[in-house]
């Protein structure tokens, strides 16, 4: 039984995203105005969405696209920082079991939307579903090229644009979706190759089509690879500080750059090990650019 409330409750909403999300939300709110009252609960709203998204997942991986599926050397690896792949393969849960998580996800979700279209405005109302389709994207992009983008896509511009909506429903949303792109730069874009790379083995077989799993079939160096996006990103991010779209402040996020700089160092030869740090320090990216345009704003 606790195996089974540890899944439903922890494992396949994969909480460990929610700084990713949840920054994205707040810092939308920023720009459209302030962290007020209907920001946290746009918060709530697209944290729950999240986690419905993670747990549909899940299930798709396994019942759809059949990357899950197999024996253990056959399907997607374990990560320290998410159990999500094995839940059903396992025997944790039911493929029913799984669904009827997500569902109620997303369910739970409604109900801080509803409030919000109610007292700020229906624009909201558009945001939330794309929030929760993009998952069906999202399973499908491994195998169309267009992986990055789906999750990119996901973190950055909808969740942003949802942190937005909820404060006004006239926001800009073209600033909303350049500020969205460095929290998808470095989720998405650096980190599935990341992610993928001890999948990338069994799921080529299956037919994968994502610049992700390429990194690893083509031999790149992986730190390479992941250092370019890095350098890239706070090339970008300069550049949105230059154009007035962040705060002077967001520069903390300078901070994160040399403990990733130590992790890419170790991760060739301690890969599990560095892994797991390397996006606890990740994490750290979306909270200060945060924190800086709160209080650099």
């Amino acid at each position: 039984m606790k195996t089974k409330l540890k899944a439903h409750l922890w494992t396949l909403p994969r909480w460990f995203a929610a700084p990713f999300f949840g920054s994205s939300i707040l810092i939308g709110a920023v720009l459209a105005g302030d962290i007020d009252a209907n920001a946290w609960i746009a918060l709530i709203a697209g944290l729950l969405v999240m986690a419905g998204g993670h747990s549909f997942n899940t299930l798709l991986d396994y019942s759809w696209t059949g990357l899950d599926k197999g024996m253990v050397e056959d399907r997607s690896a374990e990560k320290d920082y998410t159990g999500g792949q094995s839940v059903i393969a396992g025997g944790i849960l039911s493929e029913r079991e799984v669904f009827v998580n997500a569902v109620s996800w997303y369910i739970l979700s409604a109900i801080p939307i509803i409030y919000l279209a109610g007292s700020v405005g229906w624009p909201i109302v558009p945001v939330w579903l794309a929030s929760m389709l993009i998952t069906f994207w999202y399973s499908k992009s491994k195998f169309n090229w267009t992986h990055e983008l789906a999750l990119g896509a996901g973190v950055g511009p909808v969740s942003l644009l949802l942190g937005m909506f909820s404060v006004s429903s006239s926001a800009d949303w073209p600033t909303g979706i350049l500020a969205s792109l460095p929290i998808a730069i470095v989720l998405s874009f650096m980190g599935l190759a990341l992610d993928e790379w001890p999948d990338a083995e069994a799921n080529l077989k299956k037919g994968v089509k994502s610049v992700a799993y390429k990194v690893w079939e083509h031999g790149v160096d992986l730190n390479w690879y992941m250092t370019a996006w890095i350098a890239f990103l706070y090339i970008f991010q300069l550049f949105l500080i230059v154009i007035d779209v962040f705060a002077p402040l967001t520069g903390l996020t300078f901070l994160v750059f040399p403990p990733l700089m130590v992790c890419m160092v170790f991760l060739k030869k301690y890969f599990r090990k560095a892994a797991g740090i390397l996006v606890a320090v990740a994490m750290a990216y979306p909270v200060l650019l945060l924190v800086g345009q709160l209080f650099g704003g």
